[in-house]
């Protein structure tokens, strides 16, 4: 196969966290890997110096280029916090930096962002789309926008959603064929404990992931927190995250009287691996999401992983792929499932090994770009002069 430029275009991209922005590094590393010529095109945030330097880094590490453009702004949107790029002539500043590309791949798609954007000035032979996007009971966006959306979509190549439970969701409003192609996981670099090394010691860890988000209910976790501490029981939550909400969490932590068991470690990235493979349990109280890319990073780490029963969550913890569900916003039976793993290190063992070589054999990063990659090549192949696509991609469900 021939190298490739190809434009990873997305609002979400290091040094923002969060399942996006490690789907859109993971896959632009492997590409680059391959000897693709991989440039993610985002925007511009905060302390510009610091993130020049890390997105030096990132070239020298690990092989891809970073364009910003615009200014990424926070907004609240479907229960979280997203991000929009703006700024004067955006619509020029991106098709100055896809010009030329090979391949256009917008991740996060089915919002007027960039992502969206990059489809309406993409002249690239290879235009794709990631959807990560996951709603329920409709949207009321694309009921206002949604010829707009449809209008843009129509100018990919293929589209490709991360799990049946985005095309559920968006299907109704963008029908057509998709993809169905997982979040990856890099199981090299979230692995377990080596063999004979044990935990830390001190009190078991309980681990929490994630932005501090309405819908990743944090708060249900300080709950079961509480209950646990009320039976008496030693343990430690350690909390990997940061958002505006931060004070109201803390203070509920001190209302509860959990405070003194809480460690707040902050967003952390380069460091979170060894956490996810040091705790005991990792607990997931998220009730809305488009898959679990958390999850697969703790069973990957050889840490079980007690999580809320979302649809998201269920594209992940199925078949092979062990988890304990507990019904979401309910506090008492996540503390029940959390006591569960942490009483029976027998059970806990099996489920880490069994986890662990689940999600090695159907989520590793090189398993996942093989399959962007195919796509890639699919489209360029058949745009050849004299070809005619040779491949049918309709999905009906499941994992390829």
């Amino acid at each position: 196969m021939r190298p490739l430029s190809i434009a990873m275009v997305t609002e979400y991209a290091y040094p923002v966290l969060g399942g996006v922005s490690e789907h859109v590094h993971f896959l632009s590393r492997e590409l680059a890997q391959r000897g693709h010529d991989v440039t993610i095109v985002t925007g511009n945030i905060h302390d510009a110096g610091e993130v020049a330097e890390l997105d030096r880094e990132a070239h020298r590490v690990h092989g891809y280029r970073t364009t910003r453009i615009g200014r990424s702004v926070p907004v609240v949107a479907n229960g979280s916090i997203a991000r929009l790029t703006v700024g004067l002539g955006i619509k020029h500043q991106i098709a100055g930096a896809i010009r030329g590309m090979d391949v256009v791949h917008a991740q996060g798609l089915a919002s007027p962002t960039l992502p969206m954007g990059v489809l309406r000035v993409s002249t690239a032979p290879c235009t794709v789309g990631t959807f990560h996007t996951y709603f329920d009971e409709g949207h009321w966006m694309y009921d206002r926008i949604g010829k707009y959306v449809r209008n843009s979509l129509a100018r990919l190549d293929r589209r490709i959603a991360v799990s049946e439970a985005c095309i559920t969701a968006l299907a109704p409003y963008f029908p057509g064929e998709w993809d169905i192609v997982p979040n990856g996981i890099d199981c090299s670099l979230y692995r377990p404990l080596p063999a004979g090394k044990e935990r830390p010691p001190g009190s078991p860890r309980i681990l929490f992931v994630g932005r501090f988000d309405p819908r990743n209910a944090l708060g249900d976790l300080l709950e079961a927190a509480a209950i646990l501490k009320g039976e008496g029981r030693e343990f430690t939550v350690q909390v990997i995250g940061d958002g505006p909400a931060r004070p109201v969490y803390e203070r509920k932590a001190k209302a509860l009287g959990v405070w003194d068991r809480i460690e707040w470690l902050g967003l952390l990235n380069e460091e979170r691996p060894r956490f996810y493979r040091e705790a005991d349990v990792m607990a997931a109280p998220c009730v809305l999401a488009s898959f679990g890319v958390v999850l697969l990073e703790a069973l990957a780490s050889g840490t079980p992983v007690v999580a809320a029963d979302n649809v998201g969550f269920r594209q992940v913890i199925r078949g092979d792929v062990p988890g304990r569900f507990v019904p979401p916003h309910d506090p008492a039976e996540l503390a029940r499932g959390l006591a569960e793993i942490l009483d029976d290190p027998a059970r806990a063992e099996q489920v880490s090994l069994q986890g662990r070589t689940a999600v090695e054999a159907e989520f590793d990063w090189p398993r996942v770009t093989d399959r962007i990659e195919e796509i890639y090549f699919e489209v360029l192949d058949s745009k050849r002069p004299g070809r005619t696509p040779s491949h049918a991609h309709k999905t009906t469900g499941g994992h390829p």
